[in-house]
């Protein structure tokens, strides 16, 4: 994937982080004018036209996020904004701050402002192809999950939160691996998509099982194995950058069990994680070969990219 392809790319989006910060920062001042609700209009006409030259035209993709960010935060706090004076029964709007504040005031909100980001999302996906806002995509429709969840249940389902990260991470995973089969070869734009889907999906499953299980030893190998193997199969490096952070832990917790000084342990972990960090750099395209060649002639095989 392609974050920025120059120094260019990271001016503009400054520019745009600046210009951001900027409006949100005026919109604050205009609240107890009329023109708070007038301002947001110019504004997201504003990052628009950006978003159709920069995303558009462009294909930037660092101040394409960028853009999206604060044109999605502006329609979120927009409508939350539009909507509070029908739903709150206190002294109405105030201050950004309390715009935020109604947004967290429910389950039933938390749901609305879900299904407006996701919404957003959708149409800014469908306009500019990002691959970023496709994984938002999916972050959008588990976050709906999510908020309707909790309108159901209520407080209770913080009881169950690490295994909802758990299912949730997996299920981003899975579709990952859905979305990559459609572009083995790395060249449609599809693959893109998948990459966001596996940052986001590995960590959630990884450090949701080892808060689950407080990162025993018994359970974390065996999933830093996995997250191994399943790196290797779908040739992504997310599963293990996420699995490293726990090879670290174990080996700290290792040597802390042997008496070893602190600063000795902390040059060991270090080595032995640039070690292995720099052994699948290198050895990466050899290790998948060893890896699949007994599976070349399976019918699965052809939804990977080549080893």
């Amino acid at each position: 994937f392609t974050l920025f392809r120059g120094m260019n790319d990271i001016f503009i989006a400054l520019g745009v982080v600046a210009l951001s910060i900027g409006w949100f920062i005026l919109w604050g001042m205009l609240t107890e004018s009329p023109a708070f609700w007038v301002a947001p209009l110019l504004a997201i006409a504003g990052y628009v036209a950006l978003a159709e030259y920069i995303a558009g035209k462009l294909k930037a993709t660092l101040p394409s996020i960028a853009i999206m960010a604060s044109l999605g935060a502006t329609i979120m706090l927009y409508a939350l904004a539009l909507f509070m004076p029908f739903y709150s029964s206190g002294a109405g709007l105030s201050t950004l701050e309390s715009i935020v504040e109604f947004g967290q005031e429910s389950a039933n909100i938390a749901v609305l402002v879900m299904v407006i980001g996701f919404a957003f999302q959708v149409g800014f996906f469908l306009r500019y192809r990002l691959p970023v806002s496709f994984a938002l995509i999916a972050a959008g429709i588990l976050g709906v999950a999510w908020a309707t969840l909790t309108a159901i249940i209520g407080p209770a389902i913080a009881d169950y939160l690490n295994y909802l990260i758990t299912a949730t991470g997996l299920l981003l995973l899975a579709l990952g691996v859905f979305v990559d089969s459609r572009d083995p070869q790395r060249i449609n734009g599809w693959a893109e998509c998948a990459f966001w889907l596996y940052v986001m999906g590995a960590p959630m499953t990884i450090h949701s099982v080892a808060v689950a299980f407080e990162a025993s030893a018994w359970v974390m190998v065996p999933v830093i194995v996995i997250a191994m193997l399943f790196s290797l199969i779908v040739d992504r490096r997310s599963p293990i950058i996420s699995s490293l952070i726990y090879v670290g832990y174990l080996l700290q917790s290792g040597f802390e069990g042997v008496s070893i000084d602190p600063s000795v342990t902390i040059v060991l972990v270090c080595f032995i994680i640039g070690g292995l960090v720099m052994a699948f750099g290198v050895g990466w395209q050899k290790a998948r070969h060893v890896l699949l060649t007994p599976f070349e002639d399976h019918g699965w095989r052809r939804y990977l990219p080549p080893s």
